[in-house]
């Protein structure tokens, strides 16, 4: 399935951006945040334990763990396990004095590293609260923007309310673990987005991935195919009959030999993205959408931004 319309994620309260590790998930997390923004929505971009790039994307000092305004309506946090669970412990406990005698005791602390998932769950809860914030009676955040970690990881903290509601008692725990579902399996306030590249194992991993969302009941509704290589050299064109006359040339001079060479690479990448293109939208159940490949070594905050008004 071809897309043929923008992505529009501002009556989402919550955007999970998924795909494995090089696929370019975080730049484009950050572009969809940035154009999210730009339209007047108050939005939150949500990373967890991230070697930190929303910062330069927006011109801004690298986020950490406290909130960090990148642009209007745009703010950013890169939260860990620790600071999320001091941040729950502080809401719940109120003073800094009891939160420390609670939780930073070493019988407390012992018991907490033992329980399994905890860490997951103290992330995707903060998330969660974000999505729910209030103040003074109204939304904090329109939408959340969350990058979530590489494919594999991301399933699995997003099966952690399910675990929580089939194997705790009924309590406080349970009873937010079962509004969790509701909000990631509700298509009208929680959006997954899927990237991609036009290549085998990627498409392989796209497609496993949107199954495995399927199957707990998160409905994928887009899949981004990132850095698809530009089609310089069309079949039967003039340029591409050069080309090939210089391909089969044996003794090019440098510099030409290794501009050819660059040139046939180009030629060959289109190629192989063309046909996986082909190959994910055939396979995908949700729509497909195409970004180009920037040459560049770093993505400057302009790219960033161009690649969320492409979106």
């Amino acid at each position: 399935m071809t897309a043929t319309s923008t992505i529009d994620i501002s009556d989402k309260r919550l955007v999970l951006v998924l795909g494995k590790g090089g696929v370019g998930r975080s730049t484009l997390a950050a572009a969809l945040a940035g154009q999210n923004a730009a339209r007047g929505k108050k939005t939150l971009l949500f990373e967890t334990n991230a070697n930190d790039r929303f910062g330069s994307y927006f011109d801004k000092p690298a986020v950490g763990t406290s909130m960090t305004e990148l642009a209007p309506n745009l703010s950013a946090v890169n939260t860990n396990p620790a600071a999320a669970l001091e941040e729950y412990g502080l809401m719940i406990l109120k003073f800094k004095s009891v939160y420390e005698m609670v939780f930073e005791n070493k019988i407390t602390k012992a018991f907490l590293r033992a329980i399994p998932g905890l860490d997951d769950y103290a992330l995707i809860g903060k998330a969660w609260f974000h999505t729910e914030e209030t103040k003074r009676g109204h939304a904090v955040w329109d939408t959340l923007v969350f990058d979530m970690p590489a494919s594999g990881h991301s399933v699995s903290m997003l099966k952690i309310p399910w675990v929580i509601t089939e194997t705790v008692p009924d309590g406080p725990l349970t009873r937010d673990a079962r509004t969790m579902k509701q909000l990631l399996t509700d298509p009208s306030r929680t959006a997954a987005i899927i990237v991609t590249l036009a290549e085998e194992m990627p498409v392989n991993e796209a497609i496993e991935l949107e199954q495995k969302l399927t199957a707990i009941g998160i409905v994928t509704q887009h899949v981004i195919v990132n850095q698809v290589y530009p089609e310089h050299f069309p079949p039967g064109s003039a340029i591409a009959k050069v080309l090939e006359a210089l391909v089969a040339e044996p003794n090019l001079p440098s510099p030409l030999a290794e501009l050819v060479q660059q040139a046939r690479l180009s030629r060959d990448r289109h190629a192989l993205n063309a046909a996986y293109l082909t190959e994910i939208r055939a396979r995908a159940k949700a729509p497909v959408h195409e970004l180009p490949m920037i040459f560049t070594s770093q993505l400057s905050p302009a790219q960033v931004r161009a690649l969320g008004e492409k979106i």
